[in-house]
C-alpha cells in the first residue's frame, strides 16, 4: 500500500572531487528549482512540509518554504552535504530568512556542521521566532581541512510556524564556492558515512508494519547466516535501506516476493546445511517464522537451506578468546547522523534485535517475549519522528531485554537532561518500600538540606510512586532489587537548581527546598579506603572492591588465625580474585559455575558447558566461618566472585537480592554513535540453576530498615557478625 505522505529520497553517496567547479545550479542555493539532490528532507515529514514557493521569495524565482502542518514538538526541513572538503581559513554560510507566527518554544534554524566534532551550530540558542520580514542570517567558523570528513548545512523549523529561505551563499575566505576554482579538496578520510538513509517519515499501517517485521527477520537472518554476507562483500546496511524502500512501496506481496528472490539470487547458491548434532543444547533460534512468510515455497526453501550454516570466520561477529562471549565487528556507528530518519531508526531496531536473537544467552528471559518485542517496536520506531521520542524508543528497546548490562550507555540527542542536569547532594535507597536518604554529600549550596533517615514522599509535586511509574518503561530492570536501585538513583536528579520536596522527618511531614548542583560538582561522602581491618572478637573485615591479589599473598599467614571473615561484596571488585582467594577456602578443586555459549560452528545455538572448578589440592585451608555480604549493588563480576566463594562449605551469604546480571559483556554499536551491551555468556550454578534476573543464592536474608539507617547501623553486617560470633 502506497502512503500519501511517503517520500523516498535516494541516498547521495559522497564522492571525492578535487579542483572542480560546482555551479550554483548544482546546489540550488537560490531555491528556484524543486527540492531534490543534493538536498534531502530531515525530521518529521508528516508534521512539516518543505517546498519551493514561487510566490514568496527574496529574489530570483522562488524560495524554500518550511511550515508546520499540525501541532507538534518536533522539527522538519532540508539538509545537504557538500560533495567535497573545502580549503581555506574560514567558512561562512549566509541566507535570507523570513518567518511568520513561529510560536513560543519554537524557532527557525540554519545549521552548519563540520565533522568530526570540528564545528556545530544550529542557532537553537538564538531562538529566532515570531514574525519578521527578510533578514540576513550568518554562521561563520574556522576551517580545518586536514581533520574534516564532512560538511553539512541545513534549514529547519523546530516547533510551530512558518519560515522561508532564499539566497543561500557559502563563502571561503570571502569567495563564493560556486564561482571559485580550486576551493574543493578531498575529505581527510575519504567518503563519509551517509547522513540520510533515503527513507523519510511515512504513515504506517498494520500491513506495512508486518512487512517490516518480516524484513527485519530476513535481513538479520541473511546477515548472520548467509555465507556470502559472512565474507563482507556487501554493505548490508545499505541493502536494508533498498529493501525497506521496496517493501514499503510495494503494491502487493508478489512484488515483495520478487524482490527477495532477486536478492537471494544475487547472493549466489549455497549448500543445504544439515542441522548439526549438538549435545547439551539449552536453547536455539526458532526458525518456524520462515514457514509463516507470505511467499512461495521455493523462496522459503532457499531460506531454510542456510538455517544451520557454520563458519570459520564471519565479517560481523567473532568470539573472545578464552571467555567465548560474542564480539560484534564492522558495525558502522554513523557518527554523522544528525537526527535519525525513519531508515536509520529501523536499522537501529533491526541491528539490535537480531544481535539479541542470535547472540544473547538469555533471550528466553526478555519481557515481553523477544518475537513480540520486534512487533511492537517497529511501529514505535516509525512514529518516533523527533529526537526526544526516538531517544525514549531506544530506552524502551534496550530495557525489554531485562538485562542490567543492557542499558543505553550513551545519551541520545533528544534525551540530554531527560533525567535531570542537576543532582541533590544525597544518596537515596529504597528501604521498606520507601525512598530513604542514606548519605549526605558535602555541598556549598545554601538552603534546606536533607538528612540521613529522611523519607522522601514527593519530589517536585510528584509522588515517588508516580515517578516510578513514569520511568518504568525506560529502565533495564531484571528484578525488583535493580528496579529499586535505579529508581533511587533517578530520584536525586532534577532539571531545576531548587527542588521542592515533601518528606517525613522525625515522624513529621514537612516541605523543604533542596539546592541541586551539576552532577560533576558533587563531592562524594567520605568512605572507607581500608581494604581490610580487624574487628572485635578477632574477626577480619574485607572490603572486596579494595582488595588486591598482592594483599592476599602478603597477609595469608595472618588471616588464617582469625576467628571469622566478613567479605563485603556490596560493591564491584577492583581485582579478579576468583582463583586467588578461593585456594584459601578449599582443600580440593570444586565445581562452582557452568556457562552457556554459542560459536562460529553453530551461531544461535547455546550449549551448556561442563562445570568450571576453583580451589586446589591442599592439606590446609581456612577452617573458620566466612560471611559474605550482598545487595542490589552486587552485579556481574561481583556475583561471579560470590559464586566462587560459595563453593566452600564454610561460606554463608547474607543480604538481599543481587542484580542478576552476570557473564562477560559484549559491546553493541548503534547508529548515531549510540552504545549498549549484552551479557554475552550464560552463567549458571553447577546444578544448572539460573542466575540471570534471579541473582545469586542467599543463605540468610538481611536488609536495612529505616530505623537502622536513622541510627547509623549496618544491619546486614550485624547479622553476619552474629553468625560469626556464635
Amino acid at each position: 500500500m502506497r502512503s500519501n505522505s511517503l517520500f523516498i529520497f535516494l541516498v547521495v553517496l559522497l564522492t571525492t572531487i578535487s579542483n572542480r567547479l560546482y555551479g550554483q545550479q548544482n546546489f540550488n542555493f537560490s531555491f528556484d528549482k524543486p527540492i531534490g539532490s543534493p538536498w534531502f528532507n530531515i525530521g518529521d515529514t508528516t508534521a512539516f512540509k518543505s517546498r519551493i514557493n514561487q510566490n514568496t521569495y527574496y529574489s530570483a524565482k522562488g524560495a524554500l518554504q518550511i511550515e508546520s502542518i499540525k501541532k507538534n514538538k518536533g522539527f522538519g526541513g532540508i539538509m545537504m552535504w557538500l560533495p567535497s572538503n573545502l580549503k581555506g581559513d574560514s567558512i561562512e554560510v549566509s541566507a535570507m530568512i523570513k518567518r511568520e507566527n513561529i510560536t513560543e518554544g519554537s524557532y527557525a534554524a540554519m545549521m552548519l556542521r563540520i565533522d568530526p566534532k570540528v564545528f556545530f551550530d544550529n542557532m537553537a540558542n538564538r531562538q529566532i521566532r515570531g514574525t519578521k520580514n527578510w533578514e540576513n542570517i550568518k554562521l561563520k567558523t574556522k576551517l580545518v581541512p586536514d581533520q574534516t570528513e564532512g560538511i553539512s548545512i541545513a534549514f529547519f523549523l523546530s516547533g510551530e510556524g512558518k519560515m522561508w529561505v532564499d539566497d543561500v551563499l557559502i563563502t571561503v575566505d570571502g569567495k563564493d564556492i560556486t564561482r571559485e576554482m580550486g576551493i574543493f579538496v578531498p575529505f581527510a578520510k575519504g567518503i563519509s558515512d551517509p547522513v540520510s538513509s533515503g527513507i523519510s517519515d511515512f504513515n504506517n499501517t498494520a500491513e506495512i508494519d508486518q512487512r517490516l517485521v518480516d524484513l527485519g527477520r530476513i535481513w538479520g537472518f541473511l546477515k548472520y547466516k548467509h555465507p556470502a554476507v559472512a565474507q563482507g562483500k556487501y554493505d548490508w546496511d545499505q541493502q536494508l535501506f533498498k529493501s525497506m524502500n521496496t517493501v514499503i512501496m510495494a503494491k502487493d506481496n508478489k512484488s515483495i516476493e520478487s524482490h527477495y528472490a532477486a536478492l537471494l539470487d544475487s547472493l549466489g547458491t549455497t549448500a543445504n546445511y544439515a542441522k548439526p548434532h549438538v549435545e547439551n543444547v539449552v536453547h536455539e533460534v526458532d526458525y518456524s517464522w520462515i514457514d509463516g512468510l507470505p511467499f512461495n515455497d521455493g523462496l522459503k526453501d532457499k531460506l531454510r537451506r542456510i538455517r544451520y550454516s557454520s563458519f570459520d570466520q564471519h565479517h560481523y561477529f567473532d568470539f573472545a578468546k578464552g571467555a567465548g562471549n560474542v564480539l560484534f565487528k564492522n558495525e558502522k556507528k554513523y557518527e554523522n547522523v544528525y537526527s535519525a530518519d525513519a531508515g536509520f531508526r529501523l536499522l537501529t531496531l533491526f541491528r539490535f534485535w537480531n544481535m539479541i536473537e542470535y547472540f544473547s544467552p538469555y533471550k528466553n528471559l526478555t519481557d515481553p517475549k523477544w518475537d513480540t518485542v520486534l512487533k511492537i517496536s517497529v511501529p514505535e520506531m516509525i512514529l518516533s519522528r523527533d529526537d526526544r521520542s526516538y531517544g525514549l524508543s531506544l530506552l524502551k528497546m534496550v530495557s525489554r531485554v531485562k538485562d542490567a548490562h543492557t542499558g543505553l550507555w550513551s545519551i541520545p540527542k533528544g534525551l540530554v537532561g531527560f533525567y535531570g542536569k542537576y543532582r541533590m547532594p544525597v544518596e537515596i535507597r529504597m528501604i521498606e518500600g520507601k525512598a530513604v536518604v542514606t548519605k549526605v554529600f558535602d555541598s556549598e549550596k545554601s538552603g534546606d538540606k536533607l538528612r540521613i533517615g529522611d523519607v522522601l514522599i514527593t519530589k517536585e509535586h510528584k509522588k515517588v510512586e508516580e515517578i516510578r511509574d513514569s520511568l518504568w518503561a525506560y529502565m533495564s530492570t531484571p528484578n525488583e532489587a535493580v528496579a529499586n536501585r535505579d529508581l533511587a538513583r533517578k530520584l536525586v536528579t532534577s532539571n531545576s537548581e531548587i527542588v521542592r520536596c515533601e518528606l517525613v522527618r522525625d515522624g513529621q511531614q514537612i516541605k523543604v527546598d533542596i539546592a541541586a548542583i551539576p552532577s560533576g560538582q558533587i563531592k562524594p561522602a567520605s568512605r572507607d579506603t581500608v581494604p581490610f581491618k580487624m574487628m572485635d572478637n578477632n574477626i577480619l573485615y574485607i572490603n572486596h572492591s579494595l582488595l588486591r591479589g598482592k594483599m592476599i599473598t602478603e597477609n595469608m599467614a595472618n588471616w588464617s588465625k582469625v576467628k571469622g571473615v566478613v567479605i563485603d561484596d556490596r560493591n564491584y571488585p577492583g581485582d579478579f580474585l576468583v582463583f586467588k582467594l578461593t585456594p584459601l577456602l578449599l582443600t580440593k578443586p570444586t565445581d562452582f559455575v557452568r556457562f552457556t555459549s554459542t560459536s562460529l560452528q553453530y551461531p544461535g545455538t547455546f550449549v551448556m558447558s561442563s562445570p568450571l572448578q576453583v580451589g586446589e589440592n591442599a592439606n590446609d585451608c581456612y577452617q573458620g566461618k566466612v560471611a559474605i555480604l550482598v545487595n542490589e549493588d552486587t552485579q556481574s563480576s561481583a556475583e561471579y566472585h560470590v559464586m566462587a566463594y560459595q563453593a566452600a562449605a564454610n561460606v554463608k551469604v547474607f543480604g538481599s537480592q543481587t542484580a542478576g546480571a552476570d557473564g562477560n559483556v559484549s559491546y553493541i554499536d548503534l547508529p548515531g554513535n549510540q552504545r549498549t551491551m549484552l551479557s554475552g555468556l550464560g552463567v549458571y550454578y553447577p546444578d544448572q540453576r539460573e542466575t540471570q534476573r534471579v541473582g545469586i543464592k542467599i543463605d540468610q536474608i538481611a536488609k536495612p530498615s529505616i530505623k537502622g539507617v536513622q541510627e547509623g547501623r549496618d544491619e546486614v553486617l550485624e547479622k553476619a557478625l552474629d553468625y560469626l560470633n556464635k
